[in-house]
């Protein structure tokens, strides 16, 4: 089977081509144009290379947040539309989720931030790929007191994604990824998905919908003068 991995959740964004467990192409981009631009010719770009049509896509796995407002609406719309008018089946994942399975060999804790501004971040902790609660959204001080008390059991700890990056200076003295090595990988994203899809799950194009964990700025700013 063919699995085709989709993640626009951050500035970066891109697309992964595995068939089954191997991969077969990945284009990841780190550069300020807007997903809508990149995403679809990347995308052609891939299956060209990988000698494939559309068609033969087994299984979509797409990001769905949280992170990028715009970006996870062009991603999540992208993959429902492949799935809809191809009958593509689908599968949605988290932003931390992915990236707790892309560290998952880390012999710890990992604990993904995504960047919600001001200092705050989306989170969650893994151990070997495996969450160790809900996702939340919360102040970095938070996120060091949690964490804090897992380091204080002798458990190593690594900080990934961009949050980690974006407010490295802040976090201090913590182990945390490298900037080149923090990029979420759409073969990450297309791996979950597909062991997700074998486990049984599989979502519906028509209901899924972006995982914000928030409301959007129009939103609240809509509420205050309602």
């Amino acid at each position: 089977m063919y699995v085709l991995g989709i993640d626009t959740s951050t500035m970066t964004g891109g697309v992964a081509l595995l068939q089954g467990d191997q991969l077969v192409g990945e284009s990841v981009l780190n550069i300020r144009t807007t997903h809508s631009e990149r995403l679809l010719p990347a995308l052609e770009e891939l299956l060209i290379s990988g000698g494939i049509e559309v068609d033969q896509v087994g299984l979509l796995s797409v990001v769905t947040g949280p992170g990028s407002f715009t970006g996870l609406r062009i991603g999540v719309a992208t993959a429902k539309g492949l799935s809809y008018s191809l009958g593509i089946k689908f599968v949605g994942v988290t932003t931390l989720e992915a990236y707790g399975w892309q560290f998952q060999h880390f012999p710890g804790t990992v604990l993904a931030l995504v960047d919600a501004r001001r200092e705050n971040v989306f989170w969650q902790a893994f151990r070997a790929g495996v969450a160790l609660h809900d996702p939340a959204w919360g102040t970095l001080g938070e996120v060091q007191e949690w964490s804090r008390s897992v380091q204080r059991s002798g458990e190593p700890v690594l900080y990934v994604g961009d949050g980690a990056v974006n407010y490295a200076e802040q976090l201090g003295d913590v182990p945390k990824v490298q900037p080149s090595q923090a990029l979420l990988r759409p073969s990450a994203v297309a791996h979950l998905g597909y062991t997700k899809f074998l486990q049984g799950e599989e979502s519906d194009a028509f209901t899924l919908n972006p995982t914000y964990m928030r409301q959007t700025e129009a939103e609240r700013k809509w509420q205050g003068q309602t």
